[in-house]
């Protein structure tokens, strides 16, 4: 018989709260995991539209100095050094790496693709990543959602990350 002076919970009323924490935290934490995952991709389409402004105005440049941009794939350029930032690059044609790690080389940086035209006057499209490992990879102009970055797809980019290239889906 309980002493009614005694104060406190008993173990199975502890037990159930612990119980009912559990399945609360069960549910909570893969939804959370979304967010996360949808926060991620969503920065990287940012991040992928500041390189495809980027690139833009580069051409834009150029082509206003009398110089055209070789039409090719410009695969992975380097953002994470950060004394790359406020570098001097060339107007030329030649320097578009040099220009987005001028523009957006920063400790919290990544990695970026950039796909010219057969024109040589405008980006196609872009691809941004954190690393070269990461599977959250954003696109411009079509953006990466879940369902199609769980692929590596970025719209019509797609980037094999084992290596590092991106290319365009054919």
């Amino acid at each position: 018989m309980r002493n009614s002076k005694m104060k406190g919970f008993t173990l199975i009323e502890l037990i159930v709260v612990i119980a009912i924490i559990g399945v609360l935290a069960a549910i909570l934490v893969p939804s959370m995991l979304g967010y996360v995952g949808q926060s991620k991709i969503s920065t990287a389409n940012t991040n992928a539209k500041l390189t495809y402004t980027n690139t833009s105005t580069y051409i834009t440049n150029c082509g206003t100095a009398g110089y055209s941009v070789t039409p090719s794939v410009y695969g992975e350029v380097d953002l994470t050094n950060a004394s790359l930032a406020n570098q001097a690059y060339a107007k030329n044609g030649t320097g578009l790496a040099a220009c987005l790690q001028s523009l957006m080389s920063s400790a919290n940086g990544g990695y970026t693709t950039s796909v010219i035209g057969s024109s040589g006057i405008q980006c196609e499209r872009t691809a941004w990543g954190k690393s070269t490992t990461d599977v959250y990879i954003g696109g411009y102009p079509n953006p990466a959602t879940m369902a199609n970055n769980e692929t590596g797809a970025t719209g019509d980019c797609k980037v094999n990350l084992s290596d590092a290239v991106a290319t365009p889906i054919t």
